[in-house]
């Protein structure tokens, strides 16, 4: 008996161990790891990185609403023109050995109201509207960047003037395409050279535009040269900006052209109803601004300037004019402030078929940024 129960046993435990072995284990499988967007703050506030990559991106844009007005003797141009506007900026960056590899995409949409169409059948000057049909969404700036190196398309380095809204006009075109290589110094020095095209299938040879700069802490000085290959026609610019106090600035700026050229200055660029053919040609053959501006509080500040123009037309109409005008910023929340202009202008002859006009415009823009 004793044999037999040691035999059954044994069999009995072999048993319970063979199926303990058959027994899939159960295993409880780690969660993964999620991957959180990381902050980038090598660039400045607003950048993360994008999953997976080196790379840092930065998404922000504005959105606007202006009121502007224009009324006086320059035609018929008395009333309002409003307008909406949006912008979305799309900023990506990453370190590499020859610097910072960037790529800058801005789409801009605008949408102004429409002109009334003059009714058939009806009295003189009645007409009906046509709703808010002048609007489009374009491709305002697509820039690849290596270091100091720049390409594609963007507003001119010509394209820069005071802070106030009464330098208008100084360069009303603006977007080209270019290459442009910029150098940064020590103390604030900079220097920039850039070939820029405005022409489509005209000729062969760019646009040449420069710039020296400094800009230190009382404040900053450029100087600019531009040669238009199309007009052959030259000019030069110096701004300079001054900060009195900590609270007051001056800026002032001066331009010579040799003749009408794409640099050239336009001073109706804030005339709705005004063609470059009112005096043959825009331009001015001496231009000369200034801006004295005061900031009261950390969200109000204003400014009081005035530009003269010489020779507009470059000859073809001998007009001389000037115009002098406030521009209040106001800061209601932060990421949404609030600006007023408003600019009178004078002309000493004809222009556009008009003897010594006289015109008041100006605008209330909000704009909320992000």
């Amino acid at each position: 008996m004793k044999l037999k129960s040691l035999l059954i046993g044994s069999a009995a435990l072999m048993a319970a161990a063979t199926g303990a072995k058959a027994a899939d284990p159960i295993v409880i499988p780690e969660p993964e790891a999620m991957e959180y967007v990381r902050i980038c703050d090598v660039y400045g506030a607003g950048f993360f990185y994008i999953p997976g990559t080196e790379t840092c991106l930065k998404i922000s844009g504005m959105v606007r609403y202006q009121m502007g007005f224009t009324s006086g003797d320059l035609g018929d141009t008395d009333g309002w023109d409003k307008y909406a506007r949006g912008e979305l900026n799309i900023d990506a960056r990453s370190e590499t050995e020859y610097g910072t590899l960037g790529a800058f995409i801005k789409f801009r949409g605008t949408s102004r109201n429409s002109s009334p169409v003059a009714t058939p059948g009806l009295n003189d000057g009645d007409a009906y509207s046509q709703g808010i049909t002048n609007s489009g969404v374009n491709l305002q700036q697509a820039i690849i960047s290596l270091g100091g190196l720049s390409m594609g398309l963007n507003d001119s380095i010509w394209d820069t003037g005071l802070s106030g809204e009464q330098d208008v006009g100084f360069f009303p075109y603006s977007r080209v395409h270019f290459i442009n290589y910029t150098f940064v110094g020590g103390n604030g020095f900079t220097a920039s050279l850039s070939l820029e095209e405005a022409d489509r299938n005209y000729d062969w040879t760019p646009n040449v535009v420069g710039r020296l700069g400094v800009s230190q802490g009382w404040g900053s000085a450029d100087l600019y040269a531009a040669y238009d290959a199309t007009g052959e026609e030259f000019a030069v610019k110096g701004i300079v900006k001054a900060n009195l106090s900590d609270r007051m600035w001056l800026g002032v700026l001066a331009q010579y052209e040799s003749g009408v050229g794409y640099y050239s200055v336009d001073p109706f660029d804030d005339i709705s109803t005004y063609s470059a053919s009112a005096v043959n040609a825009p331009g001015a053959e001496w231009s000369l601004a200034a801006e004295l501006g005061y900031k009261f509080t950390p969200k109000l500040k204003a400014s009081l300037g005035g530009s003269y123009y010489s020779d507009i037309g470059h000859g073809s109409s001998g007009v001389d004019g000037w115009k002098l005008g406030t521009t209040i910023d106001y800061q209601v929340v932060e990421n949404l402030n609030a600006k007023l202009a408003v600019t009178y202008s004078s002309y000493d002859g004809i222009v556009g078929g008009v003897v010594d006009p006289d015109q008041w415009s100006g605008f209330l823009r909000i704009q909320r940024d992000f």
